[in-house]
């Protein structure tokens, strides 16, 4: 019962809110003959937002908001990942191999929910609340890295600090799409065309990130860390295009 439930969560929202009761119980009666159906059919609903439901007003770009931030999040942990990189760069000294950010910049700002003025003061509240933790986080690994406490660290030490860092990225990246989704009530959200829009500009820019990985690839000596890097941007790139297109119809209102 509880992989079902977990496979039901996989679920866009407004999905598991109409359905997921019945998704639950039919993936637990069937067992795990119908976990590949039902893991493709959520990716399924996933590209096709034009087909949610919507339980309240506003719900669909509410999460294809918070969607689109956690697709950029994901690709900031995968370019951290990719450094140093001659052809994959985002920065202004590298303006060719940095020329993929542009689309996804653009497509952030056309994304970003408004605030309102009104609510000024429970929107910092909740970003205060939100952030702190890892605001805490990324300080305390600012001030062990510069005490030089630890200068060349070996061993089981490397690796703790290094598992620390990463999980401070990850953790930092997962609390930014948090304070997105709490934010929305005390933010005007993008309308449908602005999300369309924002959605094809940051597949392009990760297409365009993808190509230039892979130009990596074939230059070098291919490795499994890039490999797995440049398939992950390509997969994301495919799904936000992919949703992209299926909101130009623009069917939702």
């Amino acid at each position: 019962m509880r992989a079902a439930a977990l496979i039901a969560g996989l679920y866009p929202p407004a999905v598991r809110e109409r359905w997921g009761t019945e998704i639950s119980y039919e993936v637990s009666e069937s067992g795990i003959r119908s976990w590949p159906n039902a893991f493709t059919g959520a990716v399924r609903l996933w590209l096709h937002p034009s087909d949610w439901p919507e339980t309240l007003t506003g719900q669909t770009r509410r999460v294809l908001a918070v969607a689109l931030f956690a697709v950029v999040a994901v690709t900031a942990l995968l370019l951290r990942a990719t450094e140093p990189s001659d052809t994959l760069t985002a920065d202004l000294g590298h303006p060719i191999t940095s020329l993929w950010l542009a689309p996804i910049l653009l497509g952030i700002g056309l994304a970003s929910p408004l605030p309102r003025w009104h609510a000024f003061r429970r929107l910092a509240t909740v970003t205060i609340r939100t952030l702190a933790a890892p605001t805490a986080a990324v300080l305390t690994m600012l001030l062990a890295a510069n005490s030089g406490l630890i200068e060349h660290p070996t061993g089981f030490t490397n690796a703790a600090l290094l598992i620390y860092y990463w999980a401070t990225l990850a953790f930092t990246a997962l609390q930014l799409c948090t304070l997105v989704a709490r934010a929305t009530p005390a933010t005007t959200l993008p309308p449908t065309r602005r999300l369309c829009a924002a959605l094809l500009l940051i597949g392009t820019g990760l297409a365009l990130a993808t190509g230039q990985s892979l130009l990596t690839i074939t230059r070098t000596a291919p490795h499994a860390g890039p490999i797995a890097v440049t398939l992950t941007l390509g997969l994301l790139a495919a799904a936000t295009i992919r949703a992209g297109h299926d909101l130009r119809p623009r069917k939702m209102a």
